[in-house]
């Protein structure tokens, strides 16, 4: 997304397995989860994955200026190719947005028990998120050094008019980039950004179809519905609660008995992205992504892969600890307008992977509620996420604290 900082969706996968990861819920029992999410965001991985803070570069030095697909930049530019010494260095600095966010997220989720073996249920998530922005220029533009080169180096009048020019002209600073930003390029003003609402809202049926005593398997398929805000495109630091398209998706795992307390899981899911039709900004380069041209795309994001494992420590009928990795690769997406290099601009780097761990320790009064030792059959999972490599995407790590409650 053409954003410095893009949309960040914290998937739900709402797991309502009962104990183990292929088990599902009885026959008319319902479950009713409370999940709190956190997560700080200030960084990302990029293309070499490579980890850096979470910036928007605009670098206009000469070669990303001859880069930028606008006439009046373009007519401008040809004013001193007559003068190659001055013409190579012009430039109007370099200027860097730094951002991070906060983003919180509350999961609601419904399961109830249709069969022994198969589940159905519903996870909504609620968001609250907050964008803080910083400005910064990292250097100054050419325009003494392009003057002192046309007046030093060439002797004609035009020469000399130039140098005048340029000696008299601006210099890009945060009051100057603000003004561009609202009046020149129509978007809302530059700065923090607070937002709350409604996800994505997934729907899924869960169906264990081999259970032994000391293994099963199950396949989950259930829709993504694309209910939650969708990026703005007249907001450079929006964040957006969903992706704005619909999602399928097939999930298909299962877990095996090591010993009488240690179980190993093992799962993938893989998420088809539909087409959608969105108003996006019409980039101007691979390098500059803001734009004052918008237009309507086909967009087709990229599909999904998710691959996990984790292995399940017993310690006692009601603790057990739960460490995981987590893999989630999502293909390039695509672009179709009438503008072929805005398509090929947008769909830049899109391509993204991350590789994850995950730590869960689980309270649980299931098993003390099936031998009558305890009132209530609920759960309590507090886990620790953090990415530890990626490409393409920004570095999230997770805090998350799950209550469910079985009746």
């Amino acid at each position: 997304m053409p954003k410095f900082l893009i949309f960040i969706i914290i998937c739900i996968q709402s797991s309502i397995s009962f104990a183990q990861y292929y088990d599902t819920l009885p026959k008319g029992v319902r479950l009713i989860s409370t999940r709190f999410i956190q997560s700080e965001v200030s960084s990302s991985y990029n293309q070499s994955q490579s980890e850096s803070p979470y910036t928007y570069q605009i670098n206009t030095d000469i070669e990303n200026l001859e880069d930028i697909d606008n006439e009046f930049v373009q007519d401008a530019l040809k004013v001193f190719e007559e003068y190659p010494e001055a013409y190579s260095k012009l430039s109007l600095g370099n200027h860097k947005i730094d951002a991070d966010a906060e983003v919180n997220v509350d999961v609601y989720a419904f399961g109830y028990g249709i069969t022994n073996r198969v589940t159905a249920y519903i996870g909504l998530p609620i968001y609250k998120a907050d964008v803080h922005v910083n400005y910064k220029q990292t250097k100054n533009n050419s325009n003494q050094e392009v003057a002192e080169t046309l007046q030093k180096l060439y002797g004609d009048d035009w020469a000399q008019t130039l140098g005048n020019a340029m000696e008299n002209f601006y210099n890009l600073d945060d009051t100057t980039i603000q003004s561009g930003i609202v009046n020149s390029l129509g978007y809302e003003e530059l700065g923090d950004w607070s937002g709350n609402g409604v996800g994505d809202v997934e729907l899924g049926v869960m169906y264990n179809f081999s259970r032994t005593s000391r293994y099963g398997f199950m396949a989950t398929t259930g829709l993504v519905l694309p209910t939650g805000y969708v990026d703005d495109p007249d907001i450079i630091q929006d964040i957006g609660f969903g992706d704005g398209q619909l999602d399928a998706f097939l999930e298909f795992g299962g877990g095996i008995f090591l010993r009488d307390n240690i179980v190993f899981n093992a799962w993938t899911r893989y998420t088809y992205q539909f087409e959608s039709e969105k108003e996006l900004r019409v980039p101007y380069s691979n390098e500059i992504s803001l734009s004052d041209e918008k237009d309507t795309f086909n967009e087709k994001l990229g599909n999904k892969v998710d691959v996990g494992f984790d292995t399940e420590f017993f310690i006692t009928d009601w603790l057990k600890f739960q460490p995981g990795f987590i893999y989630k690769y999502t293909e390039k997406a695509k672009y179709e307008s009438k503008n072929k290099k805005a398509n090929e601009y947008l769909a830049n780097n899109t391509d993204s992977e991350s590789q994850s761990i995950k730590l869960l320790t689980q309270l649980s009064s299931v098993n003390l509620f099936k031998r009558d030792k305890f009132v209530l059959p609920a759960q309590i999972n507090f886990s620790i996420q953090k990415m530890v490599r990626g490409r393409n995407t920004a570095k999230v790590d997770l805090i998350e604290l799950d209550f469910r409650m079985f009746f």
